[in-house]
C-alpha cells in the first residue's frame, strides 16, 4: 500500500482565517505593537517561516525576529488551542468519503505533512472532527523548511508499522506549489487539489502527478493511489 500524507489547510479543511488572526494577535502581544501580515504569504508555508516574515514586515530585524520567534510560536499555540472552535471549520468536498475509502481499503494509518505546528494541526483536526483518521505526521514545529518534512514523516511512519518505507511509494496530497515542491524534493508522488488559494493553472505549472479541482472524485484518486502502491 502507499504511504498517504495529507496537508491540512486548503486540502482537508478551511478554517475561516482563525490561524492568520491568531498569529497577528500573538505576535502583537510579543512585540508590544500591532503587526502587519497583509503582504505575507501564508498558503503552504510553515508557521515559523510565516511568523518570521510577519515580524520582519512589522519592523523587526533578522536578529530580532530570530530572538522573538520561540516566544511567538509558544504564545500562538496557546492562544490558538483556546480560540479554535468547530464553527471555524469547513471540511472540504470529498474529504470524508476519501478518508473513509482509503482507511477501509488499506487498513493502515494515515499521516500528515503540514506547515502547522503539531499542537495547532491537531487542534484543527479535532475541531473539524477529522482527528480519528490520522496517527502521525510531520509539522512546521519540526522544521521551518517544508522540504525537510516528508523525510520526518517517513521516519515516523516506520514507528507506526510501515516497513520498509520507500519514498517512491508515498503520496503527498496538498493544495499549493509548496506541497508539490516538498514531494519532489523527497522523491514522492503528489496529488494537487485547487481547493485552497492556488488555482488549477498555477498548480499545473508545477507539474503534480495528479491535478484535481477537489477531492470529490474518489475513484480517480484511488486509481492513482493503486498505481503508486503497485510500484
Amino acid at each position: 500500500m502507499p504511504l498517504l500524507l495529507f496537508d491540512i489547510d486548503g486540502t482537508l479543511l478551511l478554517s475561516d482565517g482563525v490561524g492568520r488572526r491568531t498569529i497577528r494577535e500573538a505576535l502583537s502581544a510579543i512585540v508590544g505593537r500591532p503587526v502587519s501580515s497583509d503582504s505575507v504569504s501564508f498558503s503552504g508555508r510553515t508557521d515559523p517561516a510565516i511568523m518570521r516574515d510577519v515580524l520582519r514586515e512589522s519592523g523587526c530585524s533578522e536578529d530580532e525576529a530570530q530572538e522573538l520567534l520561540p516566544a511567538c510560536l509558544e504564545t500562538f499555540a496557546e492562544i490558538f488551542e483556546d480560540r479554535v472552535q468547530p464553527s471555524h471549520m469547513t471540511v472540504l468536498p470529498g474529504v470524508h468519503r476519501l478518508l473513509d475509502t482509503v482507511t477501509e481499503r488499506y487498513g493502515r494509518p494515515l499521516g500528515l505533512v503540514t506547515g502547522n505546528l503539531e499542537i495547532t494541526a491537531w487542534a484543527k483536526l479535532r475541531a473539524a472532527g477529522l482527528e480519528g483518521y490520522f496517527t502521525f505526521g510531520a509539522y512546521g514545529s519540526d522544521h521551518e523548511n517544508r522540504n525537510l518534512l516528508p523525510d520526518v514523516a517517513l521516519d515516523r511512519a516506520r514507528a507506526h508499522g510501515f516497513e520498509p518505507v520507500r519514498a517512491d511509494r508515498a503520496v503527498i496530497i496538498g493544495d499549493t506549489e509548496h506541497d508539490i515542491g516538498c514531494s519532489r524534493h523527497a522523491g514522492m508522488a503528489v496529488v494537487a487539489v485547487a481547493t485552497g488559494r492556488i488555482d488549477l493553472e498555477t498548480l499545473r505549472a508545477h507539474g503534480p502527478d495528479l491535478l484535481l479541482p477537489d477531492l470529490e472524485d474518489t475513484d480517480v484518486v484511488m486509481a492513482f493511489l493503486d498505481q503508486v502502491a503497485s510500484r
